[in-house]
């Protein structure tokens, strides 16, 4: 069945709404810190506060969060 010229438009209007951006320089460096503060931790073994074997993984799970939220939000 075809689309009528009003469905075509209201899918193109809601796909440009719905676009990622780049995340902004300061939302890369946090993001981009808190991994390699894991990585140092895990495979070269320094102490980092907060940070041992059991809350590597949500480290990183933290890290990723904060990339997602700088791509998917206008403000961060």
């Amino acid at each position: 069945m075809a689309k009528t010229h009003a469905e075509t438009n209201q899918f193109t209007q809601a796909s440009q709404s719905m676009g990622l951006k780049a995340p902004g320089l300061l939302t890369f460096l946090i993001s981009f810190i808190v991994m390699m503060s894991v990585l140092f931790a895990k495979f070269f073994g320094a102490k980092i506060p907060f940070l041992n074997e059991n809350t590597e993984f949500a480290g990183l799970l933290v890290a990723y969060v904060i990339l997602s939220l700088g791509c998917l939000l206008r403000s961060l």
